[in-house]
């Protein structure tokens, strides 16, 4: 299921990169529901295609993601963000052969602090990750354009969001997504309708965190669209012209970094324009112009009879004995949650099974 309003945001207003991943589900028929997203230009979530399958297998992700390609159609640039599931990878490259796929920083870095048990592996490898200028034999060891989202916490953001909807059946659960998402596509125009900024109230404060952190770089003219800007002893070649700083930061977030914002002081040109167009409050009210609507009365339904005679019989699945689960098993290095209490503020139990009365 994708709707219509989102996929209009996206193919005009949003980041070509999206978030996949899968969450099971809680009700009779159990089963696993996937999910892709993204971020809009105020780095909100923006649900973009939802599916229903078995479980996690390689036929289910690949019919999940062809169906996303036959709503998607050809998209330049694009990049997929995943955990390390083996069946996401093999779907990806067979039915996107052209977009690059990467896997969420978070979860290497936790399966690393389960391999290594040694805090100081996991801090080096969120440094190498989140490095603009790696080289390798003179190679820089990222491609394609991830504009700094490095993680699928987009999707598991919005699976908490459905905790409690994944207990219901199959069409109140779709009903609960459309639901959902009409309530933000609302909220949301509202939202930018009321921002003043050029740049969404996201990318202004990026901006401007970058702006202060520029006022001492000293530039160094080349040409009248190149300079080098040095400060602490550290110099960054900066072409205005290019969109690019070799600090790769310019590069790769599309929003002008330090480097990039002291030449434009030099020069005395708008560092707003250099910005990418996904960051404009114009491109964030055009990601939720389309409306959302309700789907209706269901005996006011046109339903074509090819779709009315079909025979959908329930899947060949039995409940396991015992509780059912209502948490995901945690993944390696996440640990234990420490819960505490709202009402007495000690550890171990929450409000409702705190069981001292109120003094």
């Amino acid at each position: 299921m994708s709707i219509g309003a989102s996929l209009v945001g996206f193919h005009t207003s949003i980041r070509p990169v999206i978030a996949v991943d899968g969450t099971f589900l809680k009700a009779k028929y159990l089963g696993t529901l996937f999910i892709t997203a993204c971020k809009d230009g105020n780095n909100q979530i923006y649900p973009l295609a939802f599916g229903i399958g078995d479980s996690e297998n390689d036929a289910s992700w690949e019919w999940f993601l062809q169906k996303l390609h036959d709503a998607l159609g050809h998209i330049d640039d694009l990049f997929v963000i995943s955990d390390r599931h083996g069946s996401i990878e093999k779907a990806v490259h067979k039915v996107f052969p052209h977009a690059r796929h990467g896997v969420c920083t978070y979860h290497v870095g936790q399966n690393l602090k389960t391999k290594f048990k040694n805090p100081a592996i996991h801090k080096l490898f969120h440094d190498a990750a989140h490095a603009y200028h790696v080289l390798i034999d003179g190679t820089f060891i990222f491609y394609g354009k991830r504009y700094n989202i490095m993680m699928t916490g987009i999707v598991e953001n919005l699976n908490a969001v459905l905790k409690n909807a994944r207990d219901l059946p199959v069409l109140q659960l779709v009903e609960e997504l459309r639901n959902l998402l009409q309530k933000w596509f609302v909220t949301r125009q509202q939202q930018a309708m009321s921002m003043s900024t050029e740049l969404t109230m996201w990318a202004d404060g990026e901006l401007h965190s970058r702006y202060n952190m520029s006022a001492t770089y000293l530039v160094e003219p080349i040409n009248f669209k190149e300079c080098n800007v040095n400060y602490a002893g550290i110099s960054a070649q900066v072409n205005l012209d290019t969109r690019s700083c070799t600090c790769r930061q310019f590069d790769l977030d599309h929003i002008p970094c330090a480097h990039a914002i002291a030449a434009c002081r030099f020069y005395n040109i708008s560092c707003y324009t250099l910005c990418s167009k996904y960051f404009t409050t114009k491109a964030l009210l055009s990601s939720y112009s389309e409306c959302i609507y309700p789907t209706g009365n269901e005996i006011d339904w046109v339903v074509p009879n090819h779709i009315r005679d079909k025979v959908v019989l329930p899947p060949k699945t039995r409940r396991p004995t015992g509780r059912p689960r209502k948490v995901r098993i945690s993944s390696g290095g996440e640990g234990k949650h420490t819960f505490r209490c709202s009402r007495c503020g000690q550890y171990g139990h929450n409000r409702k099974t705190w069981k001292r009365p109120i003094p």
